[in-house]
This record gives C-alpha cells, structure tokens and sequence, in this order.
C-alpha cells in the first residue's frame, strides 16, 4: 500500500476501533475516546496539510472523520448539560436496580429534585390498567434489546447505547389514579456530564411507542417549566 494512504485509513480505523473496542469491553470508555482522539487529530492534520498535499483525493477521504466530532460537539452545545432525565423531576422514579449495578467508576445516582428543563417530556397517562401497563412496557423493552426487571412499582431496566454501548440505567413507574394510568419515566447515564439528549429521546420515543401498544388513547406532553 502507497505511503500517502496510510494516514486517510489510519484517520477512519482508530474512530471505529476505539468505539467498537469499548462497546466489546475491550478496554474502558475513556481509552476509546482517546483512540477517537487520536484519529481525529490525524484528520485535523490531514486538513492542515490539504493546500499543500500531491494527493488531495486521499486526503480529504482521510478528512471526512471529523465530520463526527464536529456533530458531537453541535450536539453538545445545542442540549443542556444533563445526565438524568424523568418525566417527574422532583419525585423521580427511584432507580432500585442501578444502585445495586453502578460500580466506583461510574456516576453516583442523582438525589432528587432533577434539574427540570424546557421542554422536557412529560408522563404518559392512559385508560389501561396498570397491569396491562407493565406487562406492554416490559414486551416494548425486550423488543429493544434491555435488560428488564421488575421492581414495587413498574420496572427497573438497563439499556445500551449503539456507538460506545455506554450502559444507562431505566426505571418506569406505573400508578394508578382514580380515574387513569400515570406511567413515568427515568432514564440516567452512567458516565459523562452530558448524555447529548440520549435519555430525553429514549423515553420520549418509548412512551410514544407503549401509547401505540397501549391503543393511542392519550399523547405522552412535552412540559415547560411555567406549567410544574
């Protein structure tokens, strides 16, 4: 292989390596995110020296990794800096199970009140039974590829992320009222002070997608702060 085209495979495979590697445990988290690093600089490097390279084709294939950075980083600044999200910030669904789960390494489990933001989702209410409730969101969960187990009030879950497979922990709760079903929802990382919107767009597209199971009767709300 041409010397000029080991830096543009070197600039995708370490990305890859480095998540893939962390999500197979092979090494810890933090080590795939330096491995990223590294990829990522070879890229930056790679565009640094474009005006200048005989050979801009490799190069700029070298180059298109930092697009993913990039995206993170507008991620990052677009959500705010939350790790912990639920439906009831200030009497959250106790997360039972990730107590017993989370190691020295990750993060302690969130005393409530939550920090309760604009536009944060909202429970779930529904004419269905909350035995019918449990047993559709435990379904909906295996269906995701969760682990799933059963706790006083609804479930204890965990779910795994697709890039890194960083591990997050799930509760949902299940209540009946006098009149309907109120189910809420946590969803909490273990690592890192910002989850780039993971745990809102998780339990908005599940209590979504258990209002369909369950007949569509009612719309999980998004909330403002002026309406707690």
């Amino acid at each position: 292989m041409p010397s000029y085209l080991w830096w543009p495979l070197l600039a995708w495979l370490l990305p890859l390596a480095g998540a893939l590697g962390s999500r197979s445990h092979l090494w810890p988290w933090w080590l795939g995110f330096a491995i990223c690093l590294l990829g990522a600089l070879i890229s930056l490097l790679l565009l640094v020296r474009l005006p200048w390279s005989r050979h801009k084709v490799p190069s700029l294939w070298g180059i298109t990794p930092l697009l993913l950075p990039l995206l993170f980083l507008v991620q990052a600044l677009r959500m705010p800096l939350l790790n912990d999200v639920s439906t009831d910030p200030y009497n959250p669904p106790p997360l039972r199970w990730a107590a017993e789960l989370r190691t020295a390494q990750d993060l302690p489990i969130n005393s409530p009140p939550l920090n309760a933001f604009e536009g944060k989702p909202g429970p779930l209410y529904t004419s269905a039974s909350p035995v019918e409730a449990i047993t559709e969101a435990h379904a909906l969960m295996i269906q995701l590829g969760w682990q799933v187990r059963p706790s006083p009030d609804g479930l204890d879950a965990v779910a795994t992320t697709g890039w890194f497979g960083f591990q997050d922990d799930v509760a949902l709760r299940v209540f009946a009222g006098p009149k309907e079903t109120r189910i809420d929802m946590r969803s909490a990382s273990r690592q890192g002070r910002s989850d780039l919107g993971t745990n809102r767009a998780r339990i908005e597209v599940f209590l979504i997608r258990l209002n369909e199971r369950l007949g569509g009767a009612y719309k999980p709300k998004m909330q403002n702060k002026k309406e707690e």
